[in-house]
């Protein structure tokens, strides 16, 4: 009896660990694709968020390239914006 115990451990343990298992995975790459390759800009933006920044990162957005990273520089009304977009 004490065996139909362990083994029914072992067995919830054992599923349990395999669903979690399953989506580590990292799945294969297809065959025949390429990875993606990326451009990318920087661009300094002077002004506040409302004046220089969020207009900046509207136009930079509505020509495909997305934000990457954003830092503020060492002057105060100033940041450097980063964005990537796919090549064709």
């Amino acid at each position: 009896m004490k065996h139909n115990g362990i083994i029914a451990i072992v067995f919830v343990v054992g599923c349990a660990t395999g669903g979690v298992a399953a989506q580590l995975v990292v799945p294969p790459v297809r065959a025949g694709t390429a990875p993606t390759r990326w451009e990318y800009q920087c661009a300094l933006v002077e002004g506040s968020e409302s004046t220089g920044v969020t207009p900046t990162l509207n136009k930079l957005g509505a020509q495909g390239w997305e934000l990457v990273s954003m830092t503020p520089t060492q002057y105060r009304q100033e940041m450097m914006v980063c964005g990537k977009r796919a090549l064709p």
